[in-house]
């Protein structure tokens, strides 16, 4: 008898090969049933809530998630964001337990090898990176509307095979609902068999029945990577109508927030898994509020990695709540992250040609990079190692002034833009010629109105984000170029190259000047405006690039921690950076450059452009400081809101504990800090990360 995951997988490949010829949406809706609730685990003793991820699946269809792609063989993996009819390429390798095993998945492997989307895009590609997408679904709506209200919009529509394939996923949902309704009967969980039972039959009416559809909804179309957009506006409501009437106290709406944030933590991707609250604008701002606090509260309990708990704050919000997020940040390092909603909009709206309403509902996906919420899906799949682009063009020309060398460096800004918007456009057509993304179109605006899948002209907006890398290091070392060579003539620009090309062995000095050039951090107007100068006329290649290659909007972020990654395999660069160090990490200072003061960063961080596809800065601060000196803690960053700091990640810790943490990991296992654009716990990082982290300057 076959592992009940071979089987599964074999059932899901015979079904594409029956429905191979159907519509795109008959064939997806068919191929999503045999998924659910087949490769669901068991309600555990203890869950509030049903919905658990399967940790083992061989073919898929779906979105985006980390998984082997076909270039892997027995002793290289090769993984990536992959979407569409997905098959683990890793699985002939790892799974088989006997012979009947291994040439059942030798047959599934030779067939998904011409057929997943993957190979599908990389015949085509001139580049082979990710190829799936994220998403915010419209959690407001589905709180509101419930699983019933969600079928009557749908029957509404004209008859389409898209609207059949809607009505048969919901119909999947319902019977993962029955499911899991029937198991906790079985087992004796009576609340989670009620509330499944209640959502079955209506929109929910209190907070466990609406955490229980989020919860299933969110799992079911996203898999592992959770993103909870708006999650007050959605709960606000029925959260202050529990509480008013007297049916649940704060207590227990905070137990039950909690269970939901131990399910998303034990279901979903560390570097992804984002909530996000607060905001200019919400319709039901005084019980969105109220809900905040019982969240924070929540998260001062739950002290994990994710959900990456993130709000947005704004002039004129209850300062209680802000108040509030610091004591949360103080109590688990670094959560919540904060957003600017009195400057970030605006800038969103110019980053992605879209009007200022639309550009309120900003999601900052994953690690950060924008999204606009319910009416755009986010192709986030490429890395732009933005000091290697500058370094060849730097190389490619023998420049007389800094301006003819920096034309050089916007033609390569240039040509990568057009490469990759080229290959996202490329994604986008290969996917929606594959896949109708059933789950994601339901909750994406405006789906259900065009009677159109997600990325075939349903949504609202359909474009990209490239995740950039490097920037300050970029910034850095053109800064000292055009001090050192155009303006003070201290060396030419091949003795500079030289150098770096020798990693700057017998070229001390040269290193020794370069590092004592500006530095982004410092309050520093020429090495702050290199910074937003590159910001700049990167955004806009990428967005011309993306209008030519047909996508409503191209941005690039600065937000990921793969500067750590890309770093280590890129050379020496011309700040002064070694080999194989890391990059500096988002919208932040090479670690340890900032020396002038914590006011003197901030000062140069709020001029960056806040026309931008999603920006993040680091703050290492101390606990003394955050705590001993909270008045002034909070005056400097007021200032910094009200001059247009965009975002902070606030790590509060004490040196003296990450070296600990070092030496001893046992003793620190919830030491949370900020990479980037995620959060993770201190003794899971690498040796290079951890260093990275305890250099950076501790304010």
């Amino acid at each position: 008898m076959l592992n009940p995951v071979i089987a599964q997988a074999v059932e899901f490949t015979d079904t594409y090969i029956k429905y191979k010829d159907a519509p795109i949406s008959i064939r997806e809706a068919m191929c999503f049933k045999t998924q659910y609730p087949a490769l669901l685990p068991d309600i555990r003793d203890g869950d509030m809530y049903a919905g658990r991820r399967t940790e083992n699946r061989i073919t898929y269809v779906g979105s985006v998630w980390w998984y082997a792609l076909p270039e892997y063989t027995q002793d290289n993996i090769i993984e990536g964001k992959q979407g569409g009819y997905c098959f683990d390429f890793s699985a002939p390798y790892t799974l088989p337990q006997n012979d009947e095993e291994k040439q059942v998945l030798d047959r599934l492997h030779a067939f998904w090898k011409t057929e997943s989307t993957s190979v599908k895009l990389y015949a085509d590609a001139e580049i082979n990176e990710g190829i799936g997408f994220l998403f915010a679904n419209d959690l407001v709506r589905l709180v509101k509307k419930g699983l019933p209200g969600l079928v009557s919009d749908v029957t509404a529509m004209p008859e389409s095979d898209f609207r059949t394939g809607l009505l048969m996923v919901l119909e999947t949902v319902v019977d993962v609902c029955r499911f899991y309704q029937k198991q906790a009967e079985e087992k004796g969980f009576g609340d989670i068999a009620k509330n499944l039972s209640a959502i079955i039959e209506r929109a929910p009416a209190t907070l466990a029945e609406a955490l229980q559809l989020i919860l299933l909804y969110e799992l079911l179309s996203h898999e592992k990577h959770y993103e909870i957009n708006r999650f007050d506006v959605a709960l606000g409501d029925i959260y202050a109508q529990e509480i008013d009437s007297g049916a649940i106290t704060q207590e227990q709406a905070v137990e039950q927030i909690l269970s939901f944030y131990q399910m998303v933590n034990d279901n979903g991707e560390t570097t992804v898994c984002r909530l996000i609250m607060g905001g200019n604008g919400r319709p039901n701002s005084e019980n969105a509020d109220r809900f905040i606090e019982a969240a924070l509260k929540a998260e001062q309990r739950h002290k994990q990695v994710i959900p990456q708990v993130s709000l947005r704050i704004y002039d004129g919000m209850n300062p209680k709540l802000l108040a509030l997020a610091y004591d949360t940040i103080n109590e688990t390092y670094t959560f919540p992250t904060l957003y600017n909603d009195d400057a970030i909009p605006e800038g969103v709206a110019g980053a992605f040609g879209i009007s200022l309403e639309d550009a309120k509902n900003y999601y900052p996906l994953g690690c950060g990079e924008y999204i606009i919420a319910n009416v755009s899906p986010a192709v986030l799949v490429v890395a732009w190692d933005i000091p290697r682009t500058i370094d060849e063009g730097i190389r490619a020309c023998r420049a007389e002034t800094f301006e003819e060398l920096y034309r050089s460096v916007y033609t390569q800004m240039k040509r990568q833009a057009e490469i990759f918007a080229r290959y996202h456009r490329l994604l986008i057509d290969t996917n929606k010629g594959q896949c109708a993304f059933l789950m994601a179109s339901l909750l994406t605006g405006d789906c259900l109105q065009r009677g159109k899948p997600i990325l075939d002209g349903g949504a609202r907006y359909n474009g990209a984000c490239v995740m950039g890398h490097g920037f300050t290091n970029a910034a850095n070392a053109l800064t000292a170029i055009k001090k050192l060579v155009y303006e003070d003539k201290a060396y030419t620009l091949d003795e500079i190259m030289q150098a770096v090309d020798a990693d700057f062995t017998g070229y001390e000095s040269i290193r020794k000047a370069l590092l004592s050039a500006p530095k982004y951090g410092n309050d520093d107007d020429g090495a702050d405006r290199m910074v937003s100068r590159i910001w700049r006329d990167i955004s806009n290649a990428a967005k011309k690039a993306g209008k030519e290659n047909g996508l409503d909007f191209h941005t690039v972020s600065s937000v990921n921690p793969g500067g750590y990654h890309i770093g280590v395999a890129m050379g020496a660069t011309a700040d002064g950076r070694h080999k194989g160090v890391p990059y500096a990490i988002g919208n932040a200072p090479m670690a340890g450059s900032d020396k002038g003061g914590l006011t003197a960063l901030m000062n140069s961080i709020i001029k960056t452009d806040p026309v931008n596809g999603g920006t993040v800065t680091n703050f290492k601060m101390s606990r003394e400081f955050f705590t001993k000196e909270r008045e002034k803690f909070e005056a400097l960053f007021s200032a910094y809101w009200a001059d247009g700091g965009l975002q902070a990640n606030i790590t509060v810790v004490n040196k003296g504990d990450l070296e600990a943490a070092m030496k001893e990991p046992e003793r620190f296992p919830h030491l949370l800090v900020r990479l980037g654009g995620w959060t993770a716990r201190f003794i899971d990082l690498q040796p290079h990360i951890q260093k990275e982290i305890l250099t950076r300057t501790l304010y």
